[in-house]
């Protein structure tokens, strides 16, 4: 039995086109059901598991404002009117090149990627950014950042525009096994790392990375500690692989205090390289998260956490 939560719009995964949806409940579980008028009846989405919480989040600012969705909405508007939030970290990728292969990688990125973009078209971004949002935080990302020698001269770039927080999201591996590379990134103004880091034992890499990284991730913490450089865990959540880890990994971010400034858990998004359609039984949604930070922590509750907006 069903209940109705809320009409609302979402993607046809298959051809894209904007569709109606709906979300119903239906017993301690929320899910979107959705028909597409070319591809037919769409699969149930689980996504979330807890409908008091839910309604909660969403009462609180937790979803997009509906019924006034812009006309390109939610193809190509950015942050538009119709949103509750402003830009927190405006990303801007520099390569789609990486020298890992991940099994999980959802921009699927490889060594053998498109041409970089060259110092001038990223100025170009970073003054559209500048332009529409302001000196807001920046995230040079990929791809894997650290395939390009000019990084440091990017960051540097960046911050002589005015942005006076710029981070990498890298996996590391520069980081832990190039001095020189780091301390140039040091130098040059960049003010943290947002760090890939599954988990503390070297399985989890093996599963979702398709080599033991543990050694390099546990370098390049210490490596920006030396250079007093911050840092952001950044774990890929997986149910059956690394949730187990949540706390674990909570504890690791407490003993690298202050150079560990926070930890951001990312459920898997099952795209890009990932080569099956996803269950729902397999996803693990912000309720699963937060309810494990409390069973495998000491310290921390489920009502610690409010929704952003």
């Amino acid at each position: 039995m069903s209940e109705l939560q809320a009409q609302t719009e979402s993607l046809c995964p298959h051809c894209f086109r904007r569709i109606p949806a709906r979300r119903v409940i239906e017993g301690t579980s929320v899910y979107l059901e959705k028909s597409c008028p070319i591809c037919g009846d769409l699969e149930k989405v689980l996504i979330w598991n807890a409908p008091r919480a839910y309604n909660e989040w969403s009462r609180s600012g937790g979803e997009l404002a509906q019924n006034v969705l812009g006309q390109n909405c939610p193809f190509a508007c950015g942050i538009c009117q119709s949103h509750r939030q402003e830009t927190c970290t405006a990303i801007i990728e520099v390569t789609h090149g990486c020298d890992l292969n991940c099994p999980v990688c959802f921009a699927a990125a490889e060594k053998a990627a498109n041409p970089d973009p060259d110092p001038g078209r990223i100025a170009q971004m970073l003054q559209a950014v500048l332009d529409r949002s302001g000196a807001h935080p920046i995230q040079f990302s990929g791809g894997e950042p650290g395939m390009r020698n000019d990084l440091p001269e990017l960051v540097g770039l960046a911050r002589k525009m005015g942005f006076d927080h710029v981070q990498i999201n890298t996996n590391g591996i520069r980081i832990a096994q190039d001095k020189d590379f780091s301390l140039a990134l040091k130098d040059a103004g960049a003010t943290d790392v947002f760090l890939q880091f599954d988990g503390i034992s070297a399985d989890v890499y093996q599963r979702l990375r398709g080599v033991d990284l543990l050694d390099l991730k546990l370098k390049a913490v210490e490596r920006c500690a030396e250079l007093e450089i911050g840092v952001i865990l950044v774990p890929t959540l997986v149910r059956g692989v690394n949730d187990s880890q949540i706390g674990a990994i909570i504890q690791f971010a407490k003993k690298w205090i202050p150079t560990v400034k926070g930890v951001h858990f990312q459920p898997i998004t099952y795209l890009g390289r990932f080569p099956d359609h996803p269950k729902n039984k397999d996803r693990i949604l912000i309720p699963d998260i937060l309810l494990a930070i409390q069973e495998q922590t000491a310290e921390l509750k489920v009502e610690n956490f409010v929704p952003p907006g």
